[in-house]
Parts: C-alpha cells; sequence; structure tokens
C-alpha cells in the first residue's frame, strides 16, 4: 500500500471516477428506460445502472491508477460519487459543479450530529437524579472522570481491575461506581448509545473482556429497533452462532415491544436499567465471583 499519495494523482482519480461513473451509469439506464417505462422499472433500472457503474469504475480505476494510489482511496473516491449520485441533488436544481461541496457539509454535518447526539446521551445517563441510586450511593461517571479517579489513586477496586479499567480506554462509554463508608470501586461497565447497531460487532469483544473482569457489564441504547432481528438477539443473549451472551443485560429505550431475556425494554427513567445496577452492586459486594458471564438480574414483577 503507497504511504504517501500524490495530490495530483488523487485529483486525476476524483476526476476519472466521476467521469466513468456517471458515464456508465447514463449509458446502463438509458437503455432500459423509455418514456413508457413504469417506476418499478425505473427504479430497477437506476439499481442496475448503479452496480454495473462501481464495477466498471472499480475495475477501471485499478488499471489505469494503481499501486501508485491504493485500494482504499480508489474505493472512496468511487464511494462519494455513488453517494452524490443516489443523492439526485441536480433534480433540487443544485448544479453539478457544487454538488460535492454540497455532499461534503452533509457528511460533517451528519458526523458532527452523531458525535453530539452520542455525548448528549452519555451525559443524559450519568446526570440521572434518582433517589434509589442516591440510597444505595450509586452514580454513573463518564471516561474522563474515570480517568481522573484512576490518576488520583482514588479507587478501592483491586491493582488488577485498575490495570484493566485503564488499559480500556474507549471501550466504555460510562461506569457505575458505588461509594461505601467513603471506599469508591467500580462495579460496572456501561457502553450508552443512540443506536449501537453498526458498532456492535466491535463493542461485544469489549463487554465480553468486562464480563471475564468480573465487572457487571451492561449497553444502553435509544434505538433497540435492531434488537428485533435474529441475529442481534443471538448477540445479546447467545444463541445461533454465538455461543453466549455478549452482555448481562442491553436495555431499550424504544424500538422493542417488551422484554427478551437479557434484552430489556426501559422507560426514559431507565427504571429497570437502576434496578439492575443495584442488583449487580449487591453481588459484587457479596460475591464478586459470581458476576460471571452467566450472572443475571432478577426482572421484578
Amino acid at each position: 500500500m503507497t504511504k504517501n499519495i500524490n495530490v495530483e494523482e488523487l485529483e486525476k482519480l476524483n476526476d476519472y471516477c466521476s467521469k466513468l461513473y456517471l458515464s456508465t451509469w447514463k449509458s446502463v439506464y438509458h437503455t432500459k428506460v423509455t418514456a413508457e417505462s413504469s417506476e418499478s422499472a425505473k427504479t430497477t433500472a437506476r439499481r442496475e445502472a448503479q452496480r454495473d457503474a462501481v464495477d466498471a469504475t472499480f475495475v477501471n480505476c485499478l488499471l489505469n491508477f494503481y499501486p501508485q494510489v491504493n485500494e482504499k482511496e480508489i474505493w472512496a473516491a468511487i464511494g462519494r460519487v455513488h453517494k452524490i449520485n443516489l443523492a439526485n441533488m441536480s433534480e433540487l436544481g443544485i448544479d453539478e459543479s457544487i454538488q460535492q461541496e454540497v455532499y461534503d457539509r452533509c457528511i460533517s454535518a451528519h458526523q458532527s450530529w452523531i458525535k453530539a447526539s452520542g455525548h448528549s446521551f452519555e451525559r443524559y445517563i450519568a446526570n440521572l437524579n434518582n433517589d434509589i441510586l442516591k440510597k444505595n450511593e450509586i452514580r454513573f461517571i463518564l471516561q474522563a472522570e474515570l480517568t481522573e479517579l484512576i490518576k488520583k489513586k482514588v479507587l478501592k477496586n483491586t491493582p488488577e481491575d485498575i490495570h484493566g479499567l485503564g488499559s480500556w480506554g474507549k471501550d466504555f462509554d460510562l461506569y457505575a461506581i458505588q461509594t461505601i463508608h467513603g471506599n469508591t470501586r467500580v462495579f460496572g461497565c456501561i457502553q450508552s448509545k443512540t443506536s449501537i447497531r453498526d458498532r456492535i460487532g466491535r463493542d461485544r469483544a469489549f463487554s465480553e473482556n468486562a464480563m471475564d473482569a468480573l465487572f457487571w457489564s451492561v449497553a444502553v441504547t435509544l434505538d433497540g429497533d435492531f434488537l428485533n432481528m435474529p441475529e442481534f438477539i443471538h448477540m445479546v443473549n447467545g444463541g445461533g452462532s454465538y455461543g453466549t451472551n455478549s452482555w448481562h443485560g442491553m436495555y431499550a429505550m424504544s424500538g422493542i415491544p417488551d422484554h427478551n431475556d437479557r434484552i430489556y425494554k426501559t422507560s426514559e427513567k431507565l427504571d429497570i436499567f437502576i434496578e439492575h445496577a443495584i442488583q449487580a452492586s449487591d453481588q459484587f459486594i457479596a460475591d464478586r465471583r459470581m458476576l460471571g458471564r452467566d450472572w443475571k438480574a432478577a426482572v421484578s414483577e
């Protein structure tokens, strides 16, 4: 793979991609569509034209630009023109000369929103104002606060715990801590996402690490729609190609009708999540050895 990519070569690549993709797309589309074609036929033709345009552009870019430009850059260039074509900005009266700029601005805004909304949701959980949590001296803290507690050597966890917590970095978004007689310990690791579908495979490995280290490991999401799909149900609960559960529990505020084993429907107050946090903290104190993957919180009727 080329380490230093020539800017001029990239500009040539982008220009080449745009022209070849669009010419291929138009050629395929117009051979399949007539003035009498139905909307269904036009939709099918668009898909076929997009597929052929991607295939033709990828092959020809490899032949003409590789290895001076690597596969990743080639694929990214094709991706940009493909997405702009799908957006069909010409129908909105946006001139072709500025469609790339409009697309880039939209992507930047979207990425900014993902980051901002995710951080807002983390703060929402960290700022939960609940009398039961206060009574049990439990708080949910952000990664930055955990880092500060470790730095100040405030935590009363074992050295092995602290080493693990310190090495996990951004694997978790929040941590559950409990303070008893002035002694503060981390007992839980929490992943919080507005929607975690795209990252769930990676997050699964992190969660399993925490469970194996005898921490309560859970995930909380605003949108649990994907948890209706068998693959993700198995990933959370165990089953199918997954030999065991990958979280102690996953809590969704929307998208699911009811509980499903370790998948829990929770209110905006995260009531069942809080209830299970208390059960996990009790188990951590009473006999932490039982807080392995098999541990499961009880659901009150």
